[in-house]
């Protein structure tokens, strides 16, 4: 038992090892810790850290920047004559609220009147950031559609059916989900039903 109340499991000691080429610094498995970097580890441990005081608001419009920076979903890239060089795909930028803070001190500004497509997540789709999705390009009027039906996000047309390696077939489709059978029949069926609930789902909301 600490001396602050608490159960102690189990105990163990962590020897430094000096680097002799820098006077201060700890080598580590991970690297190398400077002499504040101890310091600071040695505050939290203590229950020291001073509070760095209130965090002042960011300009929203950085804040707007730094989310589409931080992940970015890439429609299909296609080459003038319209061949596909890439499919869609989902990336990712770190220390974007960084890069966007730069960027606006550079003069860099949305202006949704010249904005030409916009990315829709999948309807009842996989959750989280890395939805490839789909985009939408404004009408000729200027105008944006109604969101798409969810059938052109759930095209059971690309699905992909398998063999795999432990000799099961695997239907799968680019929207993140799949299904496993003993045949290549069940494991199609399988995975269109599981489809027809996602397209339940998003109709039905």
């Amino acid at each position: 038992m600490s001396d602050d109340g608490r159960e102690v499991i189990e105990t163990r000691e962590f020897v430094p090892i000096p680097d002799e080429t820098k006077p201060g610094w700890v080598k580590t498995q991970g690297g190398q810790m400077s002499p504040q970097y101890i310091a600071y580890l040695q505050q939290i441990i203590a229950g020291k850290v001073e509070e760095s005081g209130p965090v002042p608001e960011m300009d929203p419009e950085i804040v707007s920047m730094a989310e589409e920076l931080a992940v970015i979903h890439l429609p299909e890239w296609l080459n003038p004559l319209g061949r596909k060089l890439a499919e869609p795909t989902v990336t990712s930028m770190k220390q974007a609220i960084r890069v966007a803070e730069y960027l606006h001190k550079r003069g860099w500004r949305a202006h949704p009147e010249h904005e030409q497509i916009r990315w829709l997540p999948t309807p009842g789709g996989m959750p989280g950031p890395y939805d490839t999705g789909l985009h939408i390009e404004r009408n000729e009027d200027g105008s944006w559609p109604e969101d798409p039906d969810p059938e052109r996000f759930w095209d059971i047309e690309a699905i992909e059916v398998r063999q795999l390696p432990n000799g099961k077939w695997g239907a799968a489709h680019p929207r993140g989900i799949g299904f496993e059978a003993t045949t290549k029949s069940e494991a199609y069926a399988g995975l269109v039903n599981k489809i027809r609930e996602k397209i339940e789902e998003a109709t039905n909301g």
